[in-house]
């Protein structure tokens, strides 16, 4: 082999480890396997604790034409705050809101609104409302 093939080879090698991360780096939680969406099974949220980080991970409906991301805090006092990342007309933005919340056999209610559908799977919430539905996953904080 020439040198300058040995050089190449040396180099692809150091960049194929380079961007390997050990599995030891990566949180044990992080490196499980996620259970697919379509299999998790959903019921009723009754009494779900909702206290903590919630994240987006399916948007379905006439939501999903704008929104890209959204984002939850519910906190223990009853209060929430949530940003959703909005497509409008091609130009993303967050948008923010903080408020109230109840949930009970009827569903979520936000601010006092009328209760949306909410169902529960290890890990994860779902919000069904006319205009959609929306799959939150628990996450976080740092």
């Amino acid at each position: 082999m020439s040198p300058r093939r040995r050089a190449l080879a040396a180099a692809a090698t150091l960049a194929a480890l380079a961007s390997c991360i050990p599995s030891n780096v990566v949180a044990r939680d992080d490196r499980a396997v996620a259970t697919p969406l379509a299999e998790l099974h959903f019921e009723p949220a009754n009494g779900a604790q909702l206290q903590g980080l919630w994240a987006s991970v399916a948007i379905t409906g006439d939501a999903a034409v704008a929104l890209r991301r959204v984002y939850y805090v519910f906190q223990t006092n009853g209060t929430y705050t949530a940003a959703a990342l909005v497509d409008e007309g091609g130009t993303l933005a967050f948008q923010t809101l903080s408020g109230t919340f109840a949930a009970d056999a009827a569903g979520l209610v936000l601010d006092g609104a009328e209760p949306v559908q909410l169902e529960q799977a290890p890990e994860h919430l779902r919000i069904t409302a006319p205009t959609g539905t929306l799959v939150l996953r628990r996450e976080t904080t740092q």
